[in-house]
């Protein structure tokens, strides 16, 4: 029986606590535009500038070896401007650079532009090279990390 007594007023407090919040990220979530495809990825600047953009820190065990890289990932752009959450589609060396790309790219904000005064948010595509020497030879990394790649 007391059971019971919990059970009602926690039930009653939970649908309480349901706000209007949510629905608005749902909204937000169904109205994402996807523009990560290889084909539409440079149409992300006709939704959102870059206003703020960090460059990753290089991992010390990386610059130590000369290693050379790149990051290739796909980021939400939310209605405020911000990266929210992350997927890595590709790295080279796999996992050397992938955690100081996100947390860069976690920390760039973006404007709308005047074509995006709604604010849109987008599925997007964002590469991160990392490089010790002016422009690496290494036949590894121009095969992973060239602007010709698709």
């Amino acid at each position: 029986m007391k059971a019971l007594y919990l059970l009602l007023p926690l039930s009653m407090i939970l649908t309480a606590c349901s706000s209007t919040s949510d629905k608005q990220v749902s909204d937000e979530m169904l109205s994402i535009i996807d523009l990560s495809s290889p084909e539409l990825r440079s149409k992300a600047g006709e939704y959102w500038d870059v206003v703020k953009r960090v460059e990753p820190r290089y991992p010390i065990e990386a610059a130590k070896r000369s290693i050379s890289g790149c990051v290739e990932l796909a980021t939400l752009i939310n209605s405020q401007g911000e990266a929210q959450g992350y997927k890595v589609i590709s790295s080279y060396p796999e996992g050397v650079f992938d955690n100081n790309a996100a947390a860069a790219v976690g920390l760039w904000r973006w404007k709308a532009t005047t074509e995006n005064m709604s604010k849109q948010s987008i599925l997007t595509y964002l590469k991160i090279d990392f490089m010790v020497s002016p422009k690496p030879t290494d036949a590894e990394y121009l095969a992973h990390c060239s602007k010709d790649k698709a």
